[in-house]
């Protein structure tokens, strides 16, 4: 299926030399219903097609804040390098009755999406978007420190400041957070430019979003005392919207497009598929092998992305006293959330497909990982200063002079209160925590689009095992003894196929 076939219209929205044959109008749109954290927007038939630049937005409220404390105690925050993205779950889009397209954990996507984003961009129009600080600077003993906002007692500054509170109608007293995200990085199988011919469908278009608000995997408290004793640790989801741009052609396009939809076409895209596995506690202090079964049995695939994380909560890491969790939760989970990935010691990986290992020799070393992710990402991935490599201290340990990360964190003009998270956690929370592992199966096309006559690596009748090695040990608190998750994100080819109106998918 070459793409020559599709109709241009579906895979690009740009003007030629300035022929202004396009119209595009935005619909505000509010969910038809939200309960339980679930959103439900039923999208209205407008336009010639649906653009994928469309958004999401949302607004992340802790409902305990008092703005009469504002500056004595309290300071909550998003994550560290993800932000409001901790917030999203799973998001679903339907055609009538029948799943479209599914994204099993949008948050750790989308931000494994990011990794390879210009640090620039990053700091300086990601960070706006959802709350994260991928800025640093240098302490004046060498060390690296999270940059810092705006305080919240300037706020004629007009600077963005990270602390958030509770969520208000009336905007002066509106202290949440509000993010924003784009509808083709919630859905990947959007990417490469696809626009979606709503108005052909004869079956209403659904999409569902499911938000988080468990305030240890989303929030991060800095400083706030008093008010975060049950039940001061309520977090909630507020004014979710869908803002749909509908572009508009002429009528000689808009014939050829009604034309083609009626005779059926046949789009390329890309589906996320989602493992999850859990590690045991391991005292054995020698290499240990973990195959994980992956299966994709006759999948065309495309790219693996493999976060391995440490539990979140470990008995005895005496983090401070401010997470809903208790003292025990880490300050990795503190800081980042499930949107982490952290190396193990003498790390080791390979994955074998089609009864053949990928790489010749297991992959042992940071600067090996990095760069075969940076290949899987196709552009050079943005690593945190010591956030790649790992880090040999017990959770919660002294500092130690040679640290290289800071343990300080400032939000909205005050600094971490070790009471609430010690600074040996701020210092565990952004040191080796963003080592993700890439296989790089084969390469997107254009804009991130695919073509199965390109692209794709097809799997036999044997299955993908994921083989991890690493050392355990014996300490209560030792980072390599204790349970791990992975988590595995498959993304493979399928084609989508319209005709007359009519709707359904199957594997490329």
């Amino acid at each position: 299926m070459s793409n020559s076939m599709i109709p241009s219209v579906l895979i690009q929205n740009s003007a030629v030399n300035e022929n202004q044959d396009s119209v595009l109008n935005t619909v505000r749109l509010n969910p038809n219903s939200f309960a339980n954290n679930t959103a439900v927007f039923m999208i209205p038939r407008a336009g010639s097609v649906l653009d994928h630049n469309s958004s999401l937005v949302w607004s992340v409220s802790w409902d305990n804040y008092d703005n009469a404390r504002l500056n004595d105690d309290q300071r909550v925050s998003l994550k560290q390098f993800s932000g409001a993205l901790n917030s999203l779950q799973r998001a679903r889009l339907y055609v009538g009755g029948r799943l479209l397209f599914t994204n099993q954990d949008v948050g750790q996507t989308v931000h494994i999406d990011k990794l390879s984003t210009n640090p620039d961009h990053l700091a300086e129009v990601e960070d706006v978007k959802l709350g994260s600080q991928h800025s640093f600077k240098f302490t004046g003993n060498g060390k690296v420190q999270a940059g810092h906002d705006n305080d919240t007692a300037k706020p004629l500054y007009n600077r963005l400041s990270r602390a958030i509170g509770s969520y208000s109608e009336i905007a002066a007293n509106n202290k949440s957070f509000e993010a924003t995200l784009l509808l083709h990085d919630m859905f990947p199988a959007l990417k490469g430019g696809l626009q979606l011919p709503v108005k052909y469908l004869k079956e209403e278009v659904r999409i569902e979003v499911d938000f988080e608000t468990s305030f240890d995997e989303i929030a991060v408290n800095i400083k706030a005392t008093n008010p975060l004793t049950a039940p001061g640790f309520t977090m909630s989801i507020k004014n979710p919207l869908l803002y749909l741009d509908y572009l508009s052609y002429d009528p000689v396009v808009e014939a050829g497009l009604a034309e083609s939809m009626m005779e059926g076409i046949a789009i390329p895209y890309r589906e996320i598929s989602y493992i999850q596995k859990g590690l045991p506690i391991n005292a054995n202090t020698g290499l240990n092998n973990e195959d994980i079964l992956l299966g994709f049995q006759g999948k065309l695939l495309m790219k693996i992305y493999v976060s391995h994380r440490n539990a979140d909560v470990i008995a005895g890491t005496a983090a401070g006293d401010g997470a809903e969790g208790g003292a025990d939760v880490t300050g990795a989970a503190r800081l980042q959330g499930r949107c982490r990935s952290q190396r193990g010691e003498d790390f080791e990986y390979n994955l074998i497909v089609n009864d053949i290992f990928i790489h010749d020799q297991n992959v042992d070393t940071a600067s090996q990982q990095y760069n075969f992710l940076s290949q899987t990402k196709q552009n050079p991935v943005y690593a945190y200063p010591n956030s790649f490599d790992y880090y040999q201290v017990p959770w919660n340990g002294g500092a130690a002079a040679g640290d290289l990360t800071s343990d300080k964190i400032k939000i909205g003009g005050t600094e971490n209160a070790p009471a609430q998270i010690t600074d040996a956690a701020v210092r565990d929370g952004m040191s080796n925590v963003g080592a993700y592992i890439g296989f790089d199966l084969s390469k997107y096309g254009p804009d991130g689009g695919v073509n199965p006559q390109n692209s794709g690596f097809r799997v036999g009748s044997t299955p993908i095992i994921l083989r991890i090695a690493q050392k355990g040990a014996a300490g209560a608190i030792s980072p390599p003894g204790v349970s791990k998750q992975v988590d595995v994100f498959c993304e493979s080819v399928k084609i989508l196929q319209i005709r007359n109106g009519l709707v359904d998918t199957m594997d490329a």
